[in-house]
C-alpha cells in the first residue's frame, strides 16, 4: 500500500500540495508506461525509412546496450559525414531535476546543436529590454512577501485555478490584509470571480490597456517622482535631431559613453546620471544643451500616451474607461503593489511589447525593490548552481536553434541541416508544438529520432529509438524549486525502477563512454549530485539528503534592490537602441497586432479567436492519462459563448468541427458564458488519442515575431460548425472514457 503526502520544506510556510501531485500513484502504474528500450521495426541506421514514423509505427524490444550502440554509431557517422551540428540535442521543460546539465555537457563535448527555447519567453524578453533582467517571466518577490502588497493586478493568469503552488494562497493572504485584487483577462476565470475589479480585455489588446493606464498616471500626476529620478532614465535627455539619448561623453570631458544626461531644475545645468542617485532633476520639459535641442524621456513618453486616454481605448479594449482608471489609481496611490502577468500575454505574436509596457508602467508607480512588489504570477524559486559544468571551457559547443527554427532546419537545411534528434523530458514535437503537421513533416525528414520518456506519448510514437526512463519516485535527483519557492529538494527513490527503465543519466553517460568522454562524467547519479551540490555555496549535500529540502539563503525575498543591469544602471523609460518590426519601432511601447488586429485579412473567414488555456487538470500534456482526473475531465471540449454557438445552430454538448487554413479538430461544444463572444478555447495538454478527429495543434501556426522569437499559441483564428454526421464519436459514448483505463498503444516487448 502506497500513498502520497507533501514533504514539509525547511521553511514550512511553503508547505503545499496539489491534486495532480497526490495522484502520482496512478501515473506510476499506468499502462502507457514505457517498459523496455525499443527500436522501430522498420528503421535501421542505413535505411531510416522516415515515412514509417507515426501512428502506424511498430516497435521491437532491444537491449540497452544495443539501443545505445545504435544511437552512438549513428551520431558519430553523422558527425563524420555532415558535422556534429547535424545532430540536435532537444530538451523540454523536464522534471526540474539535474539531467539537463549532463545532457548539455554531452552536447557541448560532442559539438551538437542545442535547443535555445522559444516558448513563453515573450513577456520576459520585453521586460528585459527595460530592466536588464527577465527570461521567461521576470523575477519577482518571493511568495512569502506577497501579503505585503496593497494592490495586485493579475494580468492574463488564472492563478487561483492553475498556479497551484503557494502563490495563489499568498494572494488570498494579501486580500485578507486589505489588498485590492484586479484581474485583467478576456475570460471570467476562477481568479476573476474573487477580484474586486475584473477588466475583461479583448484578446490581444493588452498593450492598449497598459498605455491607457500610463495616460491616467500622467493625468493624475500620481507617478513616483523620487523613484523616477533615482532609478530610471525618466529625466534623461533625448536629442530631438536624432532621437538618441544625449550621452555624458558628448557633454563632459570625463563623461561616460553609457551615461545619460539630465538637467537640474532651477539652474538648468546638465548633469550626468549615476545609477541609484537621486537629485533635483527635471522630469519634464525641453532644454538646449551645447546647442542641441532635447526633451526628457518622460516628456516623450507622456506625449506618446496622450493618444491613449481610457475613453479612447475603451471600445478597442472592451474595458470601461472608469474601471481602467480605478485599477491603476489603486496601484499608484495605495502603497506597494504590483502587476502579475502570466505567460499568456506572450502567447500572442508580439507579446514582447506588453513586457516592455508593464515594466515601464511599474517604473512610473515606483514598484520595484519594495516589500509587497509583484512582477510575475509566480516567484523565481531556486535552482542548483553548477557553474560551467554543463558547458565546460575546453568544449567546442555547436550552434543553437530556437524551437520555432526546428522545422526549417530539419526540412530545408536552414540555417543548417538537422539530421538526427535526441530528445529528453519533452512531449513537444508532434504534440505541444504549434503547427503540428509541419513538425511531423520535420520529424519524418530525420535519419534518426531518439526519444527518452516515461510514457508512450505522441512524440514517442514517432521515435526510432525509445529509451524508457523511470517515474520520479524511481530515481534519485536534486529538484529545483523553479517557479514556486526558494528551496531545493532531494528526490529519494521510493522504489527501484520498474521493468527496464533507467535514469536519463544512465543513457547520457553510456553515450559519453562510447564517444570517449566517459571520464568527464561521474560514475553514479549520486556522485553527480554530490558534485553539483559542492559547486553551490548555499547547499550542503548531506544536509539536503537528510532533510529532504534545503532553503537557499542567497535567494532574496525582495527583488530589484540593486542597480539595474542596464547600460545606465537604471530602468529604461525610453530605448534609443530599440528593435523595429513591420515598420514599428519600440523606443516606447507601440501596439502591434497580428491575428487579433481588427483589420486582419482573414477575420471574416475565421471570425473566432482561439486559445488553449492552461488546465488545472494537466501540466502541459502530463497527467493526461489519470483516471481520477478523467472522471471529471473526460475529453477535450470547445468552450464557446452561447451567443456564438446559437448563431451557428450549435447545441450545448454537440460535437463540432473547429477549423482554419492549417487544420481541424472535432470536439464537443460546451456553452460557457465565462468566455466572451468571439473567443473560443480548448484547454492545452490533450494527446492525439483524446480527439475525435485532428488535434488542437493542427490549428496553430509557427509564425513568430522577429523580436520575440516566441511561439504564438493564442494568436490563432478559427471557424466553427457542427461536425459532419458521419463523424465517429463512439469512444465517448460509453462509460469508459479515454484515459488510463484505455488500451495502451501497442509497443511490443511485453
Amino acid at each position: 500500500m502506497k500513498k502520497i503526502e507533501p514533504h514539509p520544506p525547511e521553511d514550512e510556510q511553503y508547505k503545499r500540495a496539489c491534486v495532480l501531485g497526490l495522484s502520482h500513484t496512478q501515473r506510476v502504474y499506468d499502462p502507457t508506461r514505457l517498459k523496455y528500450p525499443m527500436k522501430r521495426a522498420d528503421w535501421s541506421p542505413d535505411k531510416p525509412n522516415p515515412q514509417g514514423r507515426g501512428p502506424d509505427a511498430e516497435f521491437e524490444r532491444v537491449s540497452w546496450d544495443e539501443a545505445l550502440d545504435l544511437v552512438a554509431d549513428k551520431m558519430q557517422s553523422l558527425k563524420a559525414d555532415h558535422g556534429a551540428e547535424s545532430v540536435l540535442f532537444h530538451e523540454g521543460s523536464g522534471n526540474y531535476g539535474q539531467s539537463g546539465k549532463s545532457f548539455k555537457r554531452l552536447a557541448s563535448l560532442f559539438g551538437a546543436t542545442q535547443s535555445a527555447w522559444g516558448i513563453d519567453t515573450n513577456v520576459g524578453r520585453g521586460f528585459n529590454r527595460v530592466t536588464g533582467v527577465g527570461a521567461f517571466l521576470p523575477p519577482t518577490n518571493e511568495a512569502e512577501d506577497w501579503e505585503n502588497a496593497n494592490t495586485i493586478i493579475v494580468w492574463g493568469s488564472d492563478i487561483l485555478s492553475s498556479q497551484f503552488q503557494m502563490d495563489a494562497s499568498k494572494i488570498l493572504d494579501a486580500i485578507e490584509n486589505g489588498a485590492k485584487l484586479v484581474v485583467v483577462d478576456p475570460v471570467y476565470t476562477t481568479t476573476a470571480s474573487k477580484a474586486d475589479l475584473w477588466l475583461p480585455v479583448e484578446p490581444g489588446k493588452d498593450v492598449h490597456l497598459a498605455l491607457a493606464m500610463m495616460h491616467t498616471v500622467f493625468e493624475d500626476e500620481t507617478y513616483d517622482e523620487d523613484f523616477l529620478r533615482k532609478r530610471t532614465t525618466a529625466p534623461a535627455l533625448i536629442r530631438k535631431d536624432t532621437g538618441e539619448l544625449l550621452k555624458a561623453s558628448d557633454v563632459f570631458e570625463d563623461g561616460g559613453e553609457n551615461q545619460v544626461v539630465a538637467v537640474e531644475r532651477g539652474s538648468g545645468s546638465p548633469v550626468a546620471l549615476e545609477p541609484e542617485t537621486g537629485g533635483a532633476y527635471a522630469l519634464f520639459g525641453e532644454f538646449t544643451v551645447d546647442g542641441v535641442a532635447c526633451e526628457t524621456a518622460l516628456t516623450r513618453l507622456r506625449d506618446h500616451v496622450a493618444d491613449y486616454a481610457p475613453e479612447k481605448v475603451a471600445e478597442t479594449t472592451g474595458v470601461d474607461a472608469e474601471n481602467i482608471r480605478t485599477a491603476i489609481r489603486w496601484l499608484a496611490t495605495r502603497g506597494p503593489g504590483g502587476i502579475a502577468p502570466s505567460y499568456a500575454l506572450g502567447r500572442y505574436k508580439h507579446g514582447h511589447i506588453f513586457g516592455q509596457a508593464y515594466a515601464m508602467l511599474m517604473g512610473m508607480t515606483g514598484d520595484y525593490g519594495r516589500h509587497g512588489n509583484i512582477h510575475a504570477h509566480h516567484s523565481g524559486g531556486a535552482t542548483l548552481a553548477a557553474g560551467d559544468w554543463a558547458s565546460p571551457s575546453d568544449a567546442d559547443p555547436g550552434p543553437s536553434l530556437t524551437f520555432p527554427e526546428y522545422p526549417d532546419a530539419m526540412i530545408d537545411g536552414d540555417p543548417h541541416k538537422i539530421r538526427a534528434v535526441y530528445s529528453i523530458e519533452s512531449n513537444m514535437m508532434g504534440n505541444q508544438f504549434p503547427d503540428r503537421q509541419r513538425f511531423r513533416e520535420a520529424i519524418r525528414s530525420l535519419e534518426m529520432y531518439v526519444v527518452a520518456d516515461m510514457h508512450h506519448t505522441d512524440t514517442v510514437q514517432h521515435a526510432d529509438i525509445i529509451l524508457p526512463v523511470p517515474h520520479w519516485f524511481e530515481q534519485e535527483d536534486i529538484c529545483s524549486g523553479w517557479g514556486s519557492h526558494p528551496h531545493l529538494g532531494y528526490r529519494h527513490k521510493v522504489q527501484e525502477p520498474m521493468w527496464e527503465a533507467k535514469d536519463d543519466y544512465y543513457a547520457i553517460r553510456g553515450l559519453a563512454e562510447r564517444f570517449g568522454y566517459g571520464d568527464r562524467f561521474p560514475e553514479t547519479k549520486r556522485d553527480l549530485l554530490r558534485k553539483f551540490a559542492g559547486r553551490d555555496d548555499d547547499i550542503d549535500f548531506d544536509t539536503l539528503f537528510e532533510q529532504g529540502t534545503q532553503k537557499k539563503e542567497s535567494v532574496p525575498i525582495v527583488k530589484y534592490t540593486d542597480a539595474f543591469p542596464t547600460e545606465t544602471g537604471r530602468i529604461k523609460m525610453y530605448d534609443d537602441e530599440a528593435p523595429s518590426e513591420e515598420g514599428v519601432t519600440f523606443d516606447v511601447p507601440r501596439p502591434l497586432e497580428d491575428r487579433t488586429a481588427d483589420d486582419y485579412e482573414k477575420a471574416d473567414e475565421y471570425p473566432l479567436m482561439f486559445m488553449q488555456k492552461h488546465s488545472r487538470f494537466r501540466i502541459h500534456s502530463q497527467y493526461e492519462m489519470l483516471n481520477w482526473v478523467r472522471e471529471i475531465n473526460p475529453e477535450p471540449q470547445l468552450d464557446i459563448h452561447p451567443k456564438d454557438a446559437k448563431a451557428r445552430g450549435i447545441d450545448d454538448g454537440e460535437y463540432v468541427r473547429v477549423y482554419n487554413d492549417r487544420g481541424e479538430m472535432v470536439v464537443k461544444a460546451k456553452y460557457n458564458d465565462a468566455f466572451q463572444p468571439g473567443l473560443v478555447n480548448t484547454d492545452q495538454g490533450w494527446w492525439s488519442r483524446d480527439f475525435v478527429e485532428g488535434h488542437l495543434q493542427d490549428l496553430t501556426h509557427n509564425e513568430v515575431s522577429e523580436v520575440g522569437q516566441t511561439m504564438a499559441f493564442y494568436d490563432v483564428r478559427v471557424a466553427v460548425e457542427s461536425a459532419p454526421d458521419d463523424v465517429d464519436t463512439d469512444k465517448y459514448g460509453s462509460d469508459n472514457p479515454r484515459g488510463s483505463g484505455a488500451k495502451a498503444t501497442p509497443t511490443g516487448g511485453d
